[in-house]
């Protein structure tokens, strides 16, 4: 067996042992090679999926822990009643605190996506992370003199599913960001390039394959890139999506890894009232996100901004990144990495108290539409009803002094 086609659990692809963690490349089928103590190809029934994992877990400390859901998922698939009622009492019970792997940002497990245009870094700035979680290492160091933190990572085994660039270059790529860092080789990440059988995100059973895979490696953090690319039959715009975002859902409950999707920018002649309606195809895969983060560039420039517009949690302010590199006269990546970019907060919550709070201090009182415009004047694309509400929302809460005139009017001041 060469080395393009050895397992990512071997052992001899990379010199490490089977309970350390190594970086590989696979170009194998997912789970084409049945693991050691198992016979024949690993086939989606209870029975072999429960073997396997039960090999599997004595291997890789966390498979053990997922096994049981796993078989509950196959068990699903063959017709058998698996519903669990809650009550109360489960949601009053003490939970463990959520594990992230991005803190604020990444939890685990999640369903995530980043999108942009071609040519965004969006592939680059992904991978760069997916190297900093593995080593356990600050994503996104500031460059000298900017007013930003890094975002600390919490170390986890990292998968990278590739079926848009090829072995070739996600060689050069990982091996130009790992160098950059001085990376060991034995650090949890793992990429897959091109397997065989291709991901079919419409079939159940092929995502099986790919849930006992990570069980397995127990990866944490899994970025597939890209969504387009694993769609199988399912048409990107229809509400056959649907069904495509509610297996990569349960993948991430499964596999209990924040799973993040690299996509791409829907192309727009017109006015879009919302920046999340630029995400390419049916508005069902954006309804299945806990997470979806837009990655803009200008052309030729180095630099990117990276916000967020959709999240269902906490707000994620937006935050830029720099790219640099050094590369051959041909263009090959010798050693690159990003750097963080302060950016300006011109849509949060965040930024509209700040914006009302400083207009009043300037020049109030103000009325509704005077304060309207002062705040719009500083921030233009926020839209005017955000401005009142959040006007209300601080004169309630005692931050700023309000009072009502006849027909309704508002005047707002400092206190």
């Amino acid at each position: 067996m060469d080395d393009t086609t050895r397992r990512a659990d071997a052992p001899e692809a990379t010199g490490a042992s089977v309970d350390g963690a190594a970086t590989t490349v696979c170009t194998d089928p997912i789970i084409a090679q049945p693991p050691a103590g198992v016979k024949g190809p690993l086939k989606p029934s209870p029975a072999e999926v429960a073997a396997a994992l039960d090999v599997l877990g004595r291997a890789y400390p966390k498979a053990r822990q997922a096994a049981d859901d796993a078989m509950q998922a196959e068990l699903a698939g063959s017709g058998a009643d698996t519903w669990k009622g809650f009550t109360l009492a489960d949601a009053y019970a003490p939970r463990p605190p959520v594990e992230y792997v991005l803190p604020g940002v990444l939890a685990r497990p999640s369903l995530s996506i980043a999108y942009g245009a071609p040519g965004t870094l969006k592939s680059l700035l992904l991978a760069d992370l997916a190297a900093c979680a593995a080593a356990g290492l600050p994503w996104l160091p500031p460059l000298p003199g900017e007013r930003c933190q890094a975002r600390a990572t919490t170390q986890t085994p990292v998968a990278w599913l590739d079926f848009d660039n090829g072995a070739q270059r996600c060689h050069e790529r990982f091996g130009a960001l790992a160098k950059a860092r001085n990376l060991p080789p034995n650090i949890p990440l793992t990429y897959f390039s091109m397997p065989t059988p291709w991901l079919d995100a419409s079939n159940a059973d092929s995502v099986a394959d790919l849930s006992a895979r990570l069980v397995a490696m127990g990866a944490g953090l899994v970025l597939i890139d890209n969504l387009g690319t694993i769609t199988g039959n399912a048409d990107e715009n229809s509400t056959d999506m649907a069904h495509v975002m509610s297996r990569l859902r349960n993948l991430s409950e499964v596999a209990g890894a924040a799973i993040v999707l690299i996509h791409h920018q829907r192309k727009t002649a017109g006015f879009s009232s919302r920046a999340g309606e630029t995400l390419r195809g049916h508005s069902s895969i954006e309804a299945a996100l806990d997470l979806a983060l837009l990655i803009e560039r200008e052309e030729g420039a180095g630099s990117i901004t990276i916000r967020s517009t959709k999240t269902r949690g906490a707000d994620v302010l937006p935050f830029g990144a720099q790219f640099a590199f050094d590369a051959t006269d041909a263009g090959e990546l010798l050693s690159c990495q990003f750097y963080g970019l302060a950016v300006e907060d011109v849509q949060s919550d965040k930024a509209i108290k700040t914006a009302i709070v400083d207009a009043l201090a300037d020049a109030g009182p103000l009325n509704q539409a005077k304060l309207v415009a002062a705040v719009k004047e500083s921030l233009p694309a926020v839209g005017t009803n955000r401005v009142r509400a959040m006007a209300d929302q601080l004169a309630r809460s005692g931050q700023i002094a309000a009072t009502s005139g006849k027909h309704g009017a508002r005047l707002y001041d400092k206190l």
